[in-house]
């Protein structure tokens, strides 16, 4: 052979190795799932999650070692069986019984490096746990219910994803996007943020609401703020999410007005003094939870309170007619200061 062509193709083969190489290292180098159950990370020796068509699938031992559930195993039916037939999951195939209904899973049960994998989501919930989805960390939590049925607090849970700072006041505990602040010192200054923050009041006794679990809060609206924020709504509403994110545009853009109180109401003296806001109290409920949100005229605060499982807001505001929505809506687009954070 040629040399000059032997070491044109010596170089090719040398090229090749190399990209194959970086693409090893690059796909060895993805970020892991990190799994805690009960804010306690859990260590997977033989068999990492892993996410199949944005499905989390864990190890079955998993279940009987973390949530302590028994599992077996029906060699003729090819399936996992866990808490005595509570769930049953057909390996390689979508196909379940969960509670003796036969039910279509959005992801396969199966087998990886000789492991059954199994969706965690729809038995985690079965077997009376919360499943929270952070994005931005890939962080899983799995908290277990109270014998009452109650979960975690919603407030609990982000501090258990490891993204924010937390610090008290003598009023509030607060919770600061780790990455907008480089110290503690720094996220510890309600006064000087910029951007977005967590809070539940510290003393509830008092409260109107004693459902009501922690606010948050944002005072910018650009798009890698709103991205945190929508990550944030998995945790109260995991099937929800997206329309409860439509709901908080309408609001901060002043597309949907649903805080007027009728004048029979003990908050009509209150809210009929204040300038207009846009929002909704108790209108819309998702995953078996109330959608509270507001933003105030000048569109320099948005709040989203949130509330236990299953409160229904006894107050629900007067529904408007079309022409005083259109009115409303108008008079937003003239007065928030849309432009400014590029939403118009």
């Amino acid at each position: 052979m040629n040399k000059k062509i032997f070491r044109l193709i010596s170089a090719a083969l040398a090229a090749v190795t190399l990209i194959s190489a970086a693409a090893i290292s690059s796909m060895a180098a993805a970020p892991e799932l990190t799994v805690k159950v009960d804010g306690k990370v859990i260590d997977f020796p033989d068999q990492e999650p892993t996410i199949v068509k944005d499905r989390t699938l864990v190890p079955v031992r998993f279940i009987a070692e973390n949530l302590g559930y028994n599992v077996e195993w029906d060699k003729d039916a090819n399936a996992a069986v866990i808490d005595n037939g509570r769930i049953v999951l057909y390996i390689g195939t979508d196909q379940a019984k969960i509670d003796g209904k036969t039910v279509t899973l959005d992801v396969a049960s199966t087998l990886i490096n000789d492991r059954t994998m199994v969706p965690l989501r729809v038995v985690a919930e079965t077997l009376n746990c919360t499943v929270d989805w952070f994005g931005t960390n890939r962080m899983i939590l799995v908290n277990k219910r109270e014998s009452d049925g109650s979960e975690k607090s919603v407030f609990e849970r982000y501090k258990q994803s490891d993204l924010f700072w937390q610090y008290s006041t003598t009023e509030n505990e607060y919770l600061v996007w780790k990455a907008d602040y480089a110290t503690l010192a720094e996220a510890s200054a309600p006064s000087t943020y910029h951007s977005w923050w967590i809070e539940s009041p510290i003393d509830k006794s008092t409260l109107v609401n004693q459902s009501f679990d922690c606010s948050i809060i944002m005072k910018t609206f650009d798009k890698e703020e709103l991205a945190n924020v929508r990550d944030m709504l998995f945790t109260p509403y995991p099937t929800g999410n997206a329309a409860a994110y439509e709901i908080m545009m309408d609001t901060i853009t002043g597309e949907i007005w649903e805080t007027f109180y009728p004048d029979t109401s003990e908050w009509y003296p209150l809210y009929s003094a204040m300038a207009s806001r846009s929002g909704t109290f108790g209108t819309h409920y998702y995953d078996d939870r109330e959608v509270e949100m507001y933003c105030n005229d000048t569109c320099t605060r948005f709040v989203l309170n949130i509330s236990e499982e299953g409160y229904v807001n006894p107050e629900t505001p007067r529904t408007l007619s079309r022409s005083e929505i259109d009115f409303y809506t108008k008079e937003a687009k003239n007065h928030y200061c849309l432009g400014l954070w590029g939403l118009e």
